[in-house]
């Protein structure tokens, strides 16, 4: 479990044992200033006097989400990022060997314009594929998000007394200060026929609110884990188009022209 999260356990169950919101902040060293969503969630649980020990764990539960798929993108980086190594090391040691054994590898290099655009493409080849996999494993990192978080707070500013319009607009007030944009469409969407769904049946607000904002929090993660199942992958194509390439272009050129010459 990650300090955020350990943090972020604590302070709920402070919280849960009638600490103060001000008081259980001050217990764990203030809240992890990292995350936005969180302090969304404590400023709307101020201002509706509500109590949040409920979200403050499913925002550590999420924190805890993002580490483990954090963690995953760093096995699927593995197996190509040791075969990247091997590749930049091989040609080294190959070439190296040439040299003691007698093959003028060097010599070849300084009078052979090919070994030399060889070599160079091989180190061209070795950059590209670093940085394809790096973009790669950036845009599949988990990014905090904020997906149900209006629909959190409407939930609190419900609980702590206010009507269901009041709550609206006091959660989307709070949320237009720290986002600086409008909640997406889908919550929106979501908010309208909770409240149909209200009219309709006296159905608790607040729970199904939670309840939503719950299951379009999962939606969230699964989507990362899709990314990141598909990235094992993908992660093959720089290493098949790009690293063992380059190893071809690195040793088994210079060796040839190096060889060939010689006879």
């Amino acid at each position: 479990m990650t300090s955020d999260a350990m943090k972020l356990t604590k302070f709920a169950g402070l919280l849960r044992s009638g600490v103060t919101i001000d008081q259980a902040l001050a217990s764990i060293g203030g809240a992890p200033t990292n995350s936005v969503a969180l302090s969304y969630l404590l400023e709307v649980a101020q201002d509706s006097g509500a109590a949040v020990a409920n979200e403050i764990d499913g925002a550590a539960n999420l924190l805890r989400a993002r580490d483990r798929l954090s963690q995953r993108i760093q096995v699927a980086h593995a197996n190509p990022k040791s075969t990247a190594r091997l590749v930049i090391w091989l040609p080294i040691l190959t070439l190296a060997m040439a040299q003691l054994v007698g093959w003028d590898i060097f010599g070849t290099l300084a009078t052979r314009p090919i070994v030399l655009v060889s070599f160079l493409f091989g180190l061209s080849l070795l950059l590209i594929s670093k940085l394809i996999t790096s973009r790669m494993l950036k845009k599949a990192q988990p990014e905090e998000s904020v997906t149900g978080f209006y629909l959190l707070g409407v939930a609190l500013e419900t609980s702590g007394g206010a009507n269901l319009l009041q709550a609206q607009e006091r959660a989307l007030k709070i949320y237009l200060n720290l986002f600086g944009q409008k909640p997406s469409n889908s919550e929106i969407t979501e908010l309208i026929q909770i409240e149909q769904l209200v009219r309709e049946t006296g159905a608790r607000v607040g729970e199904l609110l939670a309840r939503q904002a719950q299951s379009m929090q999962e939606a969230e993660l699964l989507n990362t884990e899709l990314k990141i199942e598909k990235l094992g992958v993908r992660l093959m194509l720089p290493l098949g188009l790009g690293v063992l390439p380059a190893f071809v272009f690195l040793a088994i050129v210079p060796l040839m022209v190096t060889m060939l010459g010689s006879k």
